[in-house]
């Protein structure tokens, strides 16, 4: 990991984002990468207005002076930091950015309340989780540290999410993170051990993984539904860290519409890093 990317509009939630991935680039001697996008919500009427905002001396003196306040942290300390400005309409559009910028990871604060979906649904984050093809990761809340020492990996074992898992899988060895892989099997989509083990042999045989070297990566946990079995795993084992893989709008689409709801998941503080195929 050398480099991250870090949207921010200068808020409170920005800045516990900021204090995630300062423990990230210092724990991986990497680069963050502070951005701020010019976009609807500052006010302009065309195109032409647009490009005269854009342009503006004194527009960007604010923004650089938001950005020295909002840099100007502590724990920052000894971490490289650099900003951009771009000028983009949609939060779809930061992958966009990714190439050009040369990150390795995305890094955003939510307002999520309860699940995934409370997370996802209607927010800046989704939008970026659904287009990205760096590896997102969501934050609900500020911490002290970032521990990473317990991470598990949510998957349902479609053939379709066999790519995005390569990835996932790459970017957790690339950055020395071991982790377990867990299925929730449901009521609603319920499978006997058997079925669940064959699936489990599907999925890693289509990768030519033999299976004696993933019987001890995959837990098979059962609950009322999704969102339920994967954080009150994660709370069970005290996770640091939860990875979701996904398929563009389709794979958010499929953990959050089909359970029982929102109501049965514990709210959940444990970060969330998004892959998607």
């Amino acid at each position: 990991m050398k480099r991250i990317l870090l949207p921010t509009d200068f808020s409170d939630i920005a800045e516990y984002a900021l204090k995630y991935a300062a423990n990230l680039a210092e724990k991986y001697s990497a680069e963050i990468v502070a951005l701020y996008m010019i976009n609807r919500e500052d006010a302009f009427l065309s195109r032409k207005e647009a490009m005269e905002l854009y342009e503006n001396i004194d527009y960007h003196k604010r923004i650089n002076d938001s950005f020295k306040k909002f840099l100007d942290k502590d724990f920052l300390e000894g971490i490289k930091v650099s900003t951009e400005i771009k000028r983009q309409v949609e939060f779809e559009k930061i992958t966009d950015l990714t190439d050009n910028l040369n990150v390795d990871l995305i890094v955003m604060g939510s307002h999520g309340a309860h699940g995934v979906g409370g997370m996802f649904i209607g927010s800046n984050a989704e939008k970026v989780i659904r287009t990205s093809e760096v590896p997102v990761l969501v934050v609900k809340k500020t911490q002290p540290f970032f521990k990473l020492k317990k991470v598990i990996m949510a998957c349902d074992l479609n053939l379709d999410m066999v790519e995005a898992f390569k990835k996932a899988k790459k970017f957790l060895r690339d950055n020395s993170l071991d982790y377990e892989m867990v299925y929730v099997n449901t009521p609603e989509d319920f499978l006997s051990t058997g079925l669940m083990q064959t699936e489990v042999n599907k999925f890693f045989a289509e990768q030519g993984i033999r299976e004696a070297d993933i019987d001890d990566k995959v837990i098979f946990y059962n609950d009322f539904n999704i969102e339920a079995g994967i954080f009150n795993y994660a709370d069970e084992v005290k996770a640091d860290l939860i990875v979701l893989l996904t398929h563009g709008r389709k794979g958010l689409a499929r953990l959050i519409y089909n359970s029982y709801g929102e109501k049965m998941a514990n709210h959940s503080d444990i970060p969330v890093l998004t892959v998607k195929a």
